[in-house]
């Protein structure tokens, strides 16, 4: 049936409900009222549904574990609906994020201080995969930022601070993603320079100018659209650059509610596909507008998805289209660019899974993890050579952990097998509380791994440390062993020059997953030679 066709059956309330993916909580409180998937869509007929790692639910309402569940839930769903849906989900570190059978894969900032064109395109391929076996139809990735400032909020999610690498480089990921039969998101237009802050909880404000956009960002949006981005989803920073007007007359509009930006991409840029806002609930939108106002703010500006309303979205938006505060025409706009791209991932032709992930495509996707981890992992600083260790000299190792991550810390286990495989015995030390302990430590082993992890999530805010015995290590470490030992953060990049700038040796792995662990040890022990090269600068520009 041609998309014509389909819309001129559907009524209002449906073609509203095409325009919107409600948050988690909306969802799952509902299914568990109602009963199940097909009862809420129907009563609710939303464009799709996001998947996240907390809170999905299964038709009783009883949590949802497992991948093979949600893509039951998704067959059985599509089955009693007039119009497929979109599933989506960001699971921008893979399936892994969601279901613990699917696969971790590194991080963007691996990634680009990996550098390479072809695994940048197998890991999104294998990622964008499996997660399509699961139902999974739209990918909220790649991120496309420039990282705007060395403590800016996206950290490790970003490739680089050099636009020309992320230029480079997601041409060959939304190629992956295509191929593997998912729809891609370029992420987050229109960015910006120079604003660290988070726009969850923070009103952010970035001051690029427009020669320094025009130079330094349209690049990377231009090479996004080129590369056949299924859709663009809009930050909430504002960009006086583009639109200096202000909502409520006191507040700058933020970007995922201006026509003016919107409108660059559209018609500068010449991208005519979904664009869709960030998360409405974040607090550089929500806090700009009255509640009811900021849907009818987005969707006018020329977002065709709003992402994360609540239930209330379609009476407010039937309200407003009665009130003449909403045309028609921007609704079948929008209807029209979503229905035309759930035709083209094969939704009403039946293709409502992927195919399963085959044996060799499994044994390939976990090579592709070790060997971005092997040529993305950089070794900042080696002074004296002590890497790689001679494995014959070192029998023992004392793991000294600095994160306020329980998942990290759970994670170790790998650490520990892949040290086990050189025949290294390890102990776990989860805090220095004085420089006594450490000498005790350092008499004992014949290395000391400082093991480090934090992100802007992980706790949220700045990514620092802060709780007393992460303090304590840092105040009493390398104290006694500096000799013997190496530095290495399996987080934030920021940690070399905010804590560990005079180590010896220091390593930036940029993810926790097992391959990040395994690809660390057989460096440290010369399996391989370190050549990432950090995509990123290790200070801030007003120190260099």
């Amino acid at each position: 049936m041609k998309i014509e066709e389909i819309m001129e059956k559907m009524t209002l309330r449906e073609k509203i409900g095409q325009t919107a993916i409600p948050a988690p909580p909306a969802v799952r409180n509902e299914v568990k009222n109602s009963g199940g998937y097909a009862e809420f869509f129907k009563k609710y007929p939303y464009g799709g549904f996001y998947v996240s790692s907390a809170g999905m639910v299964r038709n009783g309402g009883e949590p949802l574990e497992e991948s093979h569940e949600l893509a039951e839930i998704v067959e059985l769903t599509s089955r009693e609906l007039k119009i497929p849906l979109f599933v989506a989900a960001d699971a921008e570190y893979g399936g892994g994020q969601l279901f613990a059978e699917m696969a971790r894969i590194p991080s963007n900032m691996l990634v680009g201080a990996a550098h390479s064109a072809i695994l940048s395109y197998k890991r999104s391929y294998y990622w964008a995969k499996e997660l399509r076996t699961a139902g999974i139809n739209w990918v909220f990735g790649p991120v496309c930022d420039v990282l705007p400032d060395f403590l800016g909020a996206l950290g490790t999610r970003t490739l680089s601070d050099d636009p020309g690498l992320i230029a480079e480089l997601i041409p060959h990921m939304f190629r992956g993603i295509k191929n593997a039969g998912m729809m891609s998101t370029a992420k987050h237009y229109p960015g910006g320079i120079g604003d660290y802050r988070d726009p969850h909880f923070s009103m952010c404000n970035n001051d690029i100018t427009m020669e320094e956009w025009n130079r330094v960002l349209r690049p990377v949006w231009e090479a996004a659209a080129g590369a056949g981005a299924d859709s663009f989803m809009v930050g909430h920073d504002a960009v006086p650059a583009m639109d200096d007007t202000y909502s409520r007359g006191r507040t700058l509009r933020p970007a995922s509610a201006s026509s003016k930006v919107i409108n660059i991409l559209r018609e500068s840029i010449g991208f005519d596909g979904v664009v869709v806002t960030d998360a409405v609930s974040m607090k550089s939108l929500a806090a700009a507008f009255d509640h009811e106002d900021m849907y009818i703010e987005c969707f006018n500006a020329g977002n065709d998805v709003i992402l994360f309303c609540g239930n209330d979205y379609i009476d407010v938006m039937e309200k407003a289209v009665e009130e003449g505060r909403v045309s028609m025409a921007r609704i079948d706009e929008a209807v029209e660019r979503i229905l035309k791209a759930k035709k083209a991932l094969g939704l009403f032709d039946g293709k409502i899974l992927g195919e399963a992930m085959t044996k060799s495509d499994m044994e390939d996707f976990e090579k592709t993890r070790y060997e971005i981890n092997k040529q993305g992992a950089t070794l900042l600083k080696n002074g004296d050579g002590r890497i790689p260790f001679d494995s014959s000299k070192v029998k023992k190792a004392a793991i000294i952990v600095i994160a306020p991550s329980e998942n990290f810390r759970n994670n170790l286990i790998f650490l520990q097998e892949a040290f086990a495989r050189y025949g290294v015995e390890t102990q776990i030390v989860d805090a220095i509380k004085s420089k006594t302990v450490l000498k005790e430590i350092s008499e004992s082993c014949d290395l000391i791994m400082y093991a480090c992890y934090i992100s802007w999530t992980d706790p949220h805010g700045l990514p620092g440390f802060s709780q007393v015995r992460e303090i304590n290590t840092l105040f009493n470490s390398l104290s006694y062993g500096a000799d013997k030992s190496v530095v290495v953060s399996f987080g934030s990049h920021t940690i070399y020059y905010n804590y560990f700038e005079g180590a010896d040796a220091f390593i930036n792995m940029y993810g926790m997953d097992k391959e990040s662990m395994d690809a660390c040890v057989d460096g440290l022990f010369g399996k391989f030679e370190f050549t990432g090269k950090s995509p990123v600068a290790l200070k801030p520009k007003r120190m260099k």
